[in-house]
């Protein structure tokens, strides 16, 4: 992938995780304005909510689950996009990251859909509560997602510990990884209690920064590594052009003769 290219890819995976993160606290406080009471409702979700009201005033609470959740799904679509495009770096070496790797592209291959049917579906037939209920397609939907949000959480796990051990990315990025497991689990239960948009906050966050690194023409492997990277491609810019030059020396010389 050329330069231009993956910036490009830096930048759309910089702003799905930007979305992701945004649209978390709004999706929350929606679904309590739906009625949904399972966690005690976090001391923020007022505010959220009177914002709401006043912001998108006659919108009913299961029409803007939809709106927002739609959005949520393009932040999900932009976010599994730099997984894929990054996947030489992120899947490393070994076969441990490789399956972490593939787990958590799995894992939100399973959630986009997932969360996308269920955000469109659940309210059909009644309901007025986003959970499970007598819509089918609603309820395989949800337990499609919350598959993927099982594989995302392994797969983070396993990549992140691997990259640490192996050193074959960034500390920082490899560290992040780790953390989105309890960073979800901390989260679902006190601030954000709503998935995939809650669960996955951390995610977004590591995401996005990646994607930030990216655009800036920036690697996310060690410093040691990514200077040898450079190096590399440096060489092979060289080769190609001196190359290059021979050949139009040559063209110059046939076309002399």
């Amino acid at each position: 992938m050329d330069s231009a290219k993956t910036r490009l890819v830096g930048w759309l995976t910089l702003l799905g995780g930007v979305l992701g993160l945004l649209l978390g606290p709004p999706l929350v406080a929606i679904k309590y304005m739906t009625g949904w009471a399972v966690i005690p409702e976090p001391f923020w979700v007022p505010t959220a909510r009177a914002w709401l009201g006043a912001t998108f005033a006659g919108a009913t609470p299961p029409e803007l689950w939809v709106a927002f959740g739609t959005a949520y799904s393009i932040a999900l679509l932009l976010m599994l996009g730099g997984l894929v495009a990054l996947a030489p770096t992120l899947q490393g070496q070994t076969r441990v990251q490789r399956l972490g790797y593939w787990l958590v592209v799995s894992g939100l291959a399973l959630v986009l859909p997932g969360d996308a049917v269920h955000s469109w579906t659940w309210h059909q037939n009644g309901l007025t509560v986003p959970t499970p209920g007598s819509n089918p397609i609603a309820n395989t939907a949800y337990a499609t997602h919350m598959m993927g949000m099982n594989l995302v959480m392994v797969g983070s796990l396993l990549l992140g510990i691997t990259a640490l051990r192996r050193r074959t990315l960034a500390r920082w990025v490899a560290v992040m990884f780790v953390l989105v497991f309890p960073a979800a689990l901390f989260a679902s239960v006190t601030v954000l209690p709503t998935t995939p948009s809650g669960a996955l906050w951390l995610f977004a966050v590591v995401m996005g920064l990646a994607g930030f690194v990216v655009a800036r023409g920036r690697s996310l492997l060690p410093p040691d590594q990514a200077m040898n990277e450079a190096e590399v491609r440096i060489a092979r810019r060289g080769r190609s052009g001196w190359g290059r030059t021979r050949r139009r020396r040559a063209r110059r010389l046939g076309s002399e003769t």
